[in-house]
């Protein structure tokens, strides 16, 4: 017997059929979302998902009752209201990841919610009253002063040498360098090209990167060059070795990205299948901050060995946002102490 939707689902299921198609053969055919944009892959999926838990909360006690029979009852300032409140409480998660369900979700899927609800209300036409989803604060604690500061760089300078590093700690030490030097944010580190690298030094005024900072509030992106220091310059040639060894093993010609993965990913295609991706794509914002943990956890595990003080070794953060931040305090805090 075939499962019975409400009208509402029915409804956005295929607007987001229209803008998103799961057929690869109409995929770059598809037409521009009313805001003029088309739908990336990484929204596609986002969109996916927020049906799906739009599916299951029409059917949950805590909606409004009626709520799946249009769009303009599902999208209404009280329905969606509820409905960010119970998902937020893992109310509609998958239920075929039970290792997930009932979990609370976290600040940036609740916030992808909120997005993909604005979206979807601007094809059907109804505005959406979404509630501000506030980002969860990050402790930038960490990060103790300018003499662990000093220890980083001494290790990004012994990426150079000899001594035995993999790919992923490798490509976190460059990354590592890039954030203390030019102070990006993930989103825009993982932008950065190849041409976008400076290492030699031509013209006499020292490497550098070109840079680019993207706010988070109301502000300008702005562009610039940011000098590097030797030791992101020994830690990026290290990461560039590898990334050179990882591409090589791509059918086709090098697609330029700076950043690429380290091993054999699992993904979704276009159509929402599931996929695996080799090693030496280019690397999304995700992987990246994922990646960045991993490699960090393991710098610290080594600095930690080598530290001599003065003190106890104070493990430095896994966020890239915390790094960022929280390097720059560190290095304020040493200016003050002259």
């Amino acid at each position: 017997m075939t499962e019975q939707r409400a009208p509402a689902i029915r409804r956005l299921e295929n607007v987001v059929e229209r803008v998103a198609p799961r057929d690869p053969g109409r995929w770059e055919a598809r037409p521009p979302l009313r805001r003029g944009r088309t739908v990336s892959q990484s929204r596609a999926y986002q969109l996916r998902a927020t049906m799906r838990q739009l599916a299951a909360a029409v059917e949950h006690k805590a909606m409004p009752e009626g709520c799946g029979r249009s769009v303009q009852r599902l999208l209404s300032p009280k329905a969606v209201d509820v409905f960010l409140e119970t998902a937020a409480e893992g109310a509609f998660r998958d239920p075929d990841k039970k290792a997930l369900l009932g979990k609370p979700l976290p600040w940036s899927t609740l916030a992808m919610l909120r997005d993909c609800l604005v979206i979807l209300g601007e094809e059907v036409g109804v505005a959406v009253v979404a509630p501000r989803v506030y980002r969860e604060r990050l402790d930038l604690a960490p990060v103790a002063g300018a003499e662990q500061l000093a220890a980083v760089y001494g290790r990004l300078v012994q990426a150079s040498g000899e001594e035995p590093v993999d790919a992923l700690m490798a490509r976190a030490m460059a990354c590592a360098g890039l954030v203390l030097d030019s102070r990006m944010r993930s989103g825009d580190l993982v932008t950065r090209r190849l041409e976008h690298l400076h290492l030699d030094d031509e013209d006499g005024g020292g490497p550098w990167v070109d840079a680019v900072w993207t706010p988070q509030g109301p502000g300008q992106r702005r562009e610039g060059e940011a000098l590097l220091s030797p030791g992101t310059v020994a830690a990026l040639r290290r990461w560039l070795r590898f990334r050179a060894q990882l591409v090589d093993g791509l059918e086709g010609s090098d697609h330029g990205m700076l950043w690429v993965t380290v091993r054999a990913t699992r993904g979704r295609s276009p159509d929402g299948l599931p996929r695996t991706y080799e090693a030496g794509m280019p690397l999304k914002g995700k992987g990246l901050r994922s990646g960045f943990a991993s490699g960090m956890d393991r710098l610290n595990m080594a600095l930690a060995s080598r530290w001599e003080g003065p003190g106890a070794w104070e493990a430095l953060p896994t966020h890239v946002e915390q790094w960022r931040r929280g390097v720059e305090w560190a290095q304020e805090q040493a200016a003050e102490r002259g």
